[in-house]
């Protein structure tokens, strides 16, 4: 039988907890399929759970959410999928699943779609959460063309997907980066780019905002809208100041992901979708942001370049460890 080496968090501290180990071979259940992995995305919600800011780890306390694989067995009752095909998804690291810092885990189908053809498995694998992500906002916010769309932190994971996304619906996108060249990256998918601090004094008002960042960011989404316009942001763990979205009469979504595989409810939105995605990148309307690929054993290095604010692109694992 193969082996299913892991990295996992035994407790929740700083990175230095993690650590490898062995965990029994899974076996799908009905409506799964057992996955070889292949590459396993990072998000910065990795570093919350490890940490325990985020009370919601896996059930073996391994990290990682996104996956890309090859499929290896079938649960009964699972027809989307064949072995031998190769798949991926966000379909893990949190309570109900296992995370995907492994050699092998089990997944429920309805979370995963065909890897795109023409992507490495690290590519795929830095794609599902914050593509979906964006996907709920946008859907959230009810983006229609023509809309002027303000995304602040358009140079990062879920920024970039948000921007593309809206782009191909026909919106008119602003979008706000750090340095010049996240600004000529963004123009150059485009969009019109501003600093951050200049969102809110452009002279416009926009009919949708999505905030990136929370905290001071999506006070600044607050002053961007439009009267009657909505706002989504994917961190509203805050205390924030609500007067202009009163004043205004906003809409205000706040858009965690994660949902649908902590309560079960939703989950087939996600495969459906990242089937289009698949579309999507194959015909090149969307791009992949910038992967670094690095080997399982770097786990901790990367948890801790990240909270050191030294990590502005996606990072996916790879095998051997």
């Amino acid at each position: 039988m193969s082996t299913n080496k892991a990295w996992f968090f035994p407790t929740t501290g700083a990175p230095e907890v993690l650590q490898t180990t062995q965990l029994a071979m899974p076996e799908p259940r009905p409506g799964q399929v057992l996955i070889k992995v292949q590459a396993s995305g990072f998000n910065p919600i990795d570093c919350k759970i490890r940490a325990g800011l985020a009370p919601i780890a896996a059930d073996d306390q391994v990290p990682g959410c996104d996956v890309c694989g090859d499929v290896v067995a079938l649960g009964a009752g699972v027809e989307r999928f064949e072995i031998g095909q190769r798949v991926y998804g966000c379909v893990g690291g949190v309570k109900g699943s296992s995370g995907t810092l492994c050699q092998y885990l089990v997944a429920d189908a309805q979370l995963l779609a065909l890897a795109p053809a023409g992507l490495t498995a690290a590519q795929a694998a830095v794609v599902p959460l914050v593509a979906i992500t964006a996907f709920e906002a946008l859907q959230r916010m009810q983006l229609q063309a023509g809309d002027r769309l303000l995304v602040l932190g358009g140079s990062g994971g879920v920024g970039q997907m948000a921007v593309q996304q809206a782009l191909l619906q026909g919106a008119q996108v602003t979008a706000t980066a750090g340095t010049d060249e996240r600004r000529a990256a963004l123009q150059s998918l485009g969009a019109h780019a501003c600093a951050h601090d200049q969102a809110d004094k452009l002279g416009v008002t926009f009919d949708k905002v999505l905030d990136t960042h929370g905290g001071d960011s999506l006070q600044t989404a607050l002053r961007a809208a439009a009267p009657a316009g909505q706002v989504a942001t994917i961190n509203a763990r805050n205390t924030y100041d609500l007067t202009q979205a009163h004043a205004k009469g906003l809409t205000l979504h706040a858009v965690f992901m994660l949902l649908p595989l902590l309560t079960g409810k939703g989950r087939a939105a996600h495969g459906e979708f990242l089937q289009q995605l698949s579309h999507w990148l194959e015909q090149g309307e969307i791009h992949v942001p910038y992967v670094e690929t690095c080997s399982a054993a770097e786990v901790a290095d990367v948890h801790r370049r990240y909270e050191a604010g030294q990590l502005k692109h996606k990072v996916a694992f790879t095998w051997p460890l």
